[in-house]
This record gives C-alpha cells, structure tokens and sequence, in this order.
C-alpha cells in the first residue's frame, strides 16, 4: 500500500501538471473520493487495458498542499479500504495476503514504480526483445513478447541483483575478464575485509547501495532474463506460440473453443447464439500467458508458470481459462455480446482471480494431455478440410 501511495502521488502530479484542484476526479462532499485509473507497465513498455483502481481520500489533509499531501488510499477488489497511515507492521498471514495483496498487485502493475525505474526497465525491455529478435531470427518480434518479458523483469531482477551481491553467480556472463575484474572489485569494496560476510547481516540501505551499483555497471539482469525466455523458447516451445501467421495460437484458440463446448456447453451454446468468437479474447490470453488480464494478480501467474514449468505441458492454461469462464459463467449469461467482451477484457471483480480460488478450480477440471492431442487432430482436420472447401468453392 506504501508503494501505491507514494506512486500514485507522483502519477497525479505529473498527470494533472500540478494542479492539485482538479474537480473532474469526483470533488463534492464524496469522503469516498473518486476512482481513478492508475499508470500500469504500459508505461515502460508492455500493455494493459485497464490499470488499477486508487482511491484519492480529499477529506485527510485538506487543501493546504494540494497533491503533494494529498492522501491516497488503495481499493481492494472486496471493497475494504486498506489504511495506508499506519506504520503497525504487517504480519505474513497467508491468508491475508491471498485475499488482500493478490487482487491488489496486477502482474504488469507500474505503480509501485519511479519515473527513473520506468525508464531503466523500458531500456532493459527493449534490449532483451531486440536480442530476441536477433537470437530467432524466424520467428522475430510478436505482439505479446513484452507481457512475458516484462513480468520476468518486475518478478526477476531483484533476486538476480541479490545473487551477484552474494557472488552465487557472475556479474556477466558475457563480459570480458577486464570488465568482469572490474566489477568483482566494485563488490569488494563495498564489501568487509571478512570474507565470510553474510550480505544477511549487511544494512538494507547499503544491500541497496551494491545492488543498485551492480545494475548500472553491468547487463546481468538482461542477460539472465534473455537466457529465460530463450528458454522457454527452445525448452518449453513457446516461439511456436509467436510463429508467423499465429498458427498455433490459432490452433489453441480453436481447442479452447471446442473445450468449452465439453466443459460449459450452456456457455458455449450461448457465445454460439450472440455468435462470439472465442478468439476475441482467448487470443489474448494465451499469446501473453494471462499477463493480458488487468487484474490478474502477480502471485496467480507465478503459480500458473511454476505449474507449466514442471509439468512441461500447456495443459494448465487450458485449465486455468477454462475455469475463469467457469467463475464468470453467472454474470456471461446475463450480458449480451458487447457486454460479455467488456466483462472479459476487463474483469471488474477481480476476486476470481485470486490464486486461492483460482487455481484449485482450474485443477479440478480434468484436461488431459491425450485430449488436448485428440482434440488438436480434429480442429486440424477441420480447418484442412475447410481451406479445401474454399479452393474448390471460391
């Protein structure tokens, strides 16, 4: 909530040109104050339609400084206000933390993030998709590459800035000796002569210091995020994923579809009677590993990759949408087309998506890696036979 706070001060200053009397945010005798949508990752590099949702409270420090004092109280998704003016620290309740932190941290939120932070990793985003693109040549850049990279970013840098600092792995990988020398020196200056220091024992401000030396002088972040994704192209085929002309993920999408119609067939039967294309929104999805949902919390897409990551099979995120469209069937049923893509690209009620309700849902669905196969030969089969069609019928 911190974070939030000291962020969302600075989006609205710089937002409103420091105007701290804006009217058109709500104003009145409201003591709820008004929502207003915040900066999310879009704002270095990747994309979100919707940011997350701040409270500004009018009422807590008047008028007297304007927007520099002003207060901001973040809005949780089960409608409680989280009290950002108490310094009681903050016991890890797992509980606690599911129910409150995971709807109130977007995967590709921004908002914890300085102007100077957004810069160095819109810098980093760009180098790492650039080196991609040159690493697979066939493939290049797609739409979709910045979600992943920028969640592994956000999720990955602090702990490799942290194990150069312990000296569990190298400063660069591709550096030169000179170079490499260099920085090993930079360490042990800021380090005691003890060469058994535990970096435990060692301030935060100064873990902060070498940690933030460390990624000025060096590319180890880029480089540590490259060697994941290509990874996680060459080991886990997610290039197939971004393959020119997007067949596979079409191919997904039409599994998907024919997913629905096993699972949800009275969902199914009713996008079939507003006639919506599942790919309107499964494209989406899949093409960015659910980074693309706005309220999608970081700890559920950590849990969802972790679950992709062991069992080697996209199987997880077949489940996982399959139950999202289980959770949001209630309120899909009552909306018509527009009304439904409106739901689904923005997801209002962020509770569902909360990694304790979530993610046992999608286990519970049983998809299997021989029905994704069978199903994959029939929508292949089908879609063959209807180019044919279309070559004999132009």
């Amino acid at each position: 909530a911190k974070h939030f706070k000291l962020s969302s001060r600075l989006d609205n200053r710089a937002g409103r040109g420091g105007d701290g009397d804006d009217s058109s945010n709500g104003g009145g005798g409201d003591s709820s104050g008004s929502l207003t949508p915040t900066d999310t990752v879009s704002d270095w590099g990747g994309i979100s339609p919707v940011g997350s949702m701040i409270a500004e409270d009018e009422s807590v420090g008047g008028n007297t400084t304007g927007d520099q004092d002003r207060s901001m109280n973040m809005i949780s998704y089960d409608s409680e206000i989280l009290d950002t003016s108490s310094t009681k620290p903050h016991k890890l309740n797992l509980s606690q933390l599911t129910s409150r932190s995971d709807v109130s941290d977007p995967a590709l939120s921004g908002n914890a993030l300085t102007s100077e932070m957004k810069v160095d990793l819109q810098n980093k985003l760009r180098s790492i998709l650039h080196a991609l693109a040159a690493r697979h040549e066939a493939v290049g850049y797609c739409q979709g590459m910045d979600y992943v990279v920028a969640h592994l970013l956000r999720v990955l840098q602090d702990t490799i800035l942290l194990r150069v600092v312990q000296r569990s792995m190298p400063a660069s990988t591709s550096a030169t000796q000179e170079q490499q020398d260099k920085l090993d020196n930079l360490n042990k200056e800021k380090s005691t002569e003890n060469t058994g220091e535990d970096w435990r024992a060692i301030s935060s401000d100064e873990l902060r210091a070498r940690m933030s030396d460390i990624n000025s002088q060096s590319a180890v972040v880029e480089e540590a995020v490259f060697n994941v994704m290509d990874t996680f192209f060459l080991t886990y085929n997610l290039q197939h994923m971004y393959w020119p002309e997007l067949r596979c993920l079409k191919t997904c999408c039409r599994v998907f579809e024919s997913l629905i119609e096993q699972k949800l067939p009275v969902l199914a039967d009713h996008f079939r009677h507003y006639d919506l294309n599942v790919g309107l929104f499964a494209l989406g999805w899949f093409q960015t590993l659910f980074l693309y949902l706005p309220s999608m919390p970081s700890t559920t897409v950590c849990h969802i990759w972790d679950i992709w990551l062991v069992e080697r099979s996209f199987k997880i995120f077949f489940r996982v949408g399959t139950a999202i469209l289980f959770l949001s069937q209630p309120t899909l049923l009552n909306h018509d087309d527009d009304g439904m893509m409106t739901y689904l690209n923005t997801f209002p009620d962020a509770t569902l998506m909360r990694r304790d309700i979530l993610i046992p849902c999608a286990l519970q669905i049983k998809i299997t890696n021989r029905m994704l196969v069978e199903i994959e030969k029939e929508v292949t089969m089908s879609a063959m036979n209807s180019e044919e069609n279309c070559q004999f019928h132009p």
